[in-house]
């Protein structure tokens, strides 16, 4: 299993359990505080999957080719 099956199927799930606790109220509501749980885990391994962004400056001359 990949570490992105992890994360994305985490949140997924959690998602779904949710919609389905909201929809039937008779549930538990442990069931909701585990969904919403999975989909804070989730979250957050997804976000922290995403990087910070480049220090490149996009008008900054890359080369002295550039220039002439």
């Amino acid at each position: 299993m990949t570490r992105n099956t992890l994360k994305y199927g985490s949140f997924i799930v959690g998602i779904f359990i949710l919609i389905y606790t909201e929809l039937y109220p008779i549930s538990n509501v442990f069931i909701s505080i585990g969904g919403l749980f999975l989909l804070v885990v989730g979250l957050y391994l997804i976000s922290k999957g995403v990087g910070d962004k480049p220090e490149i400056d996009p008008y900054a001359v890359q080369s002295y080719d550039e220039e002439e």
